[in-house]
């Protein structure tokens, strides 16, 4: 059923709307004032009077000429819709109201209304999302409970085709939405008239929350942390709260916070964290039986844990331009901790003096390989010889701090690899090629590096995002000047780049820049002394001095650990979720090598903290070895981990923790908001309904939803005419006032 009706509204044509109107008014008003004032010295009040009501006319015609007022009329076609019902599933709605939740209360009286309603309206829960709800659901006593509220979300999904010829819509919530920027004046343009029910009780709830918590998301290993936690209670609440922060089941710090006049505190709680990783923290607070929501006493927050700063020793066998560029590039680098040593003389040198009085400072090899070594997160041996300095002793330990995680990195020249006698010694069995011995093991040929295909993703040369810029960029970088020759690739090791004409022991192109792992540990090799040419010559060829720099900020990332490019990928929505949330994961997979492990099906596990499986779902990669899957966030708080795993494969290919809480954001400010629902009624012209009993019969609700036929817009004073008379006024006091003697 339709009908059609007229409807008329005035509007102004003035820019700036009000504010442009009063500006102008205000401007007039003004000549006007003028222009009585000197029409007073005038001695005739004939004249004085003639002149007041000219001005005053001129003035009105010149505003109704520039405020242009229009009538518009539209021809509106009303329409009856029909209703739809949307009841709000989130945590919130779980908090108690005497004997039962507000979201059993709000099913239980829509569905008494449901039963007697003849035109049987459409029925669907919000939270987070819209989804259709059974009638039959409406009489569970169980509930798959959102952690968000999202009324516009839900609102703008109903109105914009997921339930046609609406008319109306039923919003039954308790207003707990903390959608940042959310406006009710936003939903006008929906058309469709929203009712709405508050489903809670407008009484204060006697709570005692945490109600927000700040941490930083990185922290330092070994340095101090800290984590701000505001506390809401009644005003009436007995003071101090103790606040617990706990790592696990250990107690990090308690703090007592003295409450505000407002039943508010803030308080700060440090904290040093003493592993690297992922770590989770949980902030609580007591709980009596008079409180509403026990479950906004506990919150958590998870923290990656990494490396201030990152320790590399550097070791030179000579003065070079090659070691000067290194140096000063990690050194101008804040997050490095750089240990540097040149070597600038032997014991063989023939100085004709003593070497007390040579040396700037002895070479500290048992301090730094016996006590210190473990300190370091990598080590660089720049065309250094390990023999002058009596350092053979020293390389077994050098060899087992790179099994047991350390990384290690050997560049070229002639006292390096082959030529500086590495051959056969423990620190050969960690490098990612094969030595060869002898001092045709350097050959001085110019000559410009190739990326290998296969390698072209591997981050250590893939210095731009994209395949096509990737490739130019080391195309265009200048060419090396020499290169130690090796036998070739060791163990499970990769080239990523190679030599343009030599070759390797099996006819393959020789490696210059070769990846490899050791044990727990990882392993470079850049077989020249003249990386350097990629910052100053490349800078005089093309002007684009930054392969060199981003070379080695990529090579030190991927030396030390850095998670951002490891070749595994596996993130979440987010990292908090409520009991029995789905969780939805995003993968992107490739090995070691950084292959796309392509169209493959794998296993996505979730696991507890001890390492034990909870659900395990197929994860189906695509051509680029992206996968999407998602399971059910567990029933019980704490901390988890999602795994990627080959079927029948312990070895995990990648890991994201996650926390479980009870509580979040949604429980931590459990009050209704009833002034939101108000504003929603007005903005989309439904009407309020500020408890559940006051609801009428459906089949009552107004469910009429307009559309405009046909709009006309009649403007009188836009003439020429009209002009012209505006103009006669301003000419015709302009006359008199020069006959009466007035300029």
């Amino acid at each position: 059923m339709s009908e059609v009706v007229a409807q008329g509204s005035f509007k102004l044509g003035l820019p700036f709307g009000s504010v442009g109107a009063a500006l102008l008014m205000a401007a007039l008003l003004v000549v006007v004032v003028l222009g009585v004032r000197e029409h007073r010295t005038l001695a005739e009040p004939r004249r004085r009077w003639l002149l007041h009501g000219l001005r005053v006319l001129t003035a009105l015609a010149a505003a109704v000429l520039m405020l242009q007022p229009q009538w518009l009329g539209q021809s509106v076609e009303q329409v009856q819709g029909r209703v739809a019902v949307l009841l709000d599933t989130s945590r919130s709605m779980s908090v108690r109201a005497g004997d039962s939740s507000r979201l059993d209360q709000a099913a239980q009286r829509l569905g008494t209304l449901l039963d007697a309603a003849t035109d049987k309206p459409s029925l669907y829960a919000f939270g987070e999302g819209l989804t259709p709800l059974p009638r039959g659901a409406l009489n569970q006593a169980q509930w798959s409970l959102s952690d968000d509220t999202r009324i516009e979300h839900a609102l703008r999904g109903l109105a914009h085709g997921q339930d046609t010829g609406l008319g109306a819509v039923l919003l039954v919530t308790d207003g707990a939405d903390r959608t940042p920027g959310f406006s009710a004046k936003a939903l006008e343009a929906l058309g469709v008239r929203v009712h709405t029910v508050l489903a809670a009780d407008t009484a204060g709830l006697s709570d005692v929350a945490i109600a927000s918590i700040h941490a930083d998301s990185v922290a330092f290993v070994h340095q101090p942390a800290q984590v701000e936690v505001t506390l809401r209670a009644p005003p009436s609440h007995a003071s101090p709260i103790v606040v617990t922060l706990r790592n696990g089941s250990e107690v990090v710090r308690e703090v007592s916070a003295e409450l505000s006049a407002d039943g508010t505190a803030t308080v700060t709680l440090p904290f040093t964290p003493t592993r690297l990783g992922r770590a989770a923290y949980t902030l609580s607070i007591p709980t009596d039986d008079t409180d509403a929501v026990p479950a906004n006493n506990e919150r958590a927050f998870l923290v990656r844990v990494v490396r201030e700063r990152l320790r590399v020793l550097l070791v030179c066998g000579q003065p070079s331009w090659d070691a000067r560029f290194l140096r000063g590039f990690l050194k101008g680098n804040p997050a490095i901790d750089l240990i540097t040593f040149f070597i600038l003389r032997t014991q063989n040198d023939n100085s004709m003096a003593p070497p007390e009085e040579l040396s700037l400072i002895p070479f500290p090899t048992e301090e730094l390989f016996e006590q210190h070594l473990s300190s370091f997160d990598l080590v660089i041996f720049q065309n250094f010889d390990f023999g002058p300095y009596q350092m053979a002793q020293y390389l077994p330990r050098i060899h087992d701090y790179v099994v047991n995680g350390g990384s290690f990195a050997m560049l070229g020249g002639d006292r390096s690899f082959g030529a500086g006698g590495y051959v056969g010694t423990p620190l050969s069995a960690v490098l990612p090629v094969r030595l060869l011995a002898g001092d045709h093991s350097v050959d001085t040929a110019e000559f410009s590096p190739q990326v290998v295909d296969e390698a072209a993703h591997h981050p250590v040369v893939e210095l731009l995002p994209r395949d096509a810029d990737n490739r130019a960029a080391w195309h265009e970088a200048a060419t090396l000047l020499g290169s130690n020759r090796v036998l070739g690739l060791q163990n499970e090791a990769q080239s990523l780049l190679v030599h343009p004409s030599l070759l390797d022991d099996a006819g393959q192109p020789m490696p210059v820049l070769a990846v490899g792992s050791a044990g727990r540990g990882r392993s470079l090799a850049l077989t020249t002394d003249s990386a350097y040419r990629w910052s100053i010559t490349s800078a005089g060829k093309s002007g684009d001095a930054s392969v060199y720099e981003r070379f080695w900020d990529r090579a030190l990332r991927w030396l030390s650990r850095d998670p951002l490019l490891d070749p595994a990928q596996l993130t979440t929505d987010r990292e908090q979720y409520g009991p029995g949330v789905k969780v939805r994961a995003h993968a992107w997979l490739r090995d070691q090598r950084y292959r796309a492990i392509a169209s493959s099906v794998l296993r996505l596990s979730l696991r507890d903290a001890h390492g034990r499986s909870l659900q395990d779902v197929p994860l189906e990669t695509d051509a680029e070895g992206k996968a999407e899957a998602s399971v059910l966030a567990p029933t019980e708080p704490g901390a988890y981990e999602l795994a990627v795993s080959r079927e029948g494969d312990n070895n995990l290919l990648a890991t994201e923790s996650l926390l479980v809480e009870v509580g979040g954001d949604e429980l931590a400010d459990p009050r209704a908001h009833p002034e939101l629902l108000r504003a929603i009624a007005h903005a989309t012209g439904g009407n309020y309904y500020d408890q559940l009993s006051d609801l009428p019969a459906l089949d009552a609700l107004p469910r009429t939803r307009t559309r405009v036929l046909a709009v006309t817009a009649r403007a009188p004073f836009a003439s020429p005419w009209y002009f012209m008379l505006v103009a006669a006024l301003f000419g015709g006091e302009w006359w008199l006032r020069r006959r009466f003697g007035l300029r």
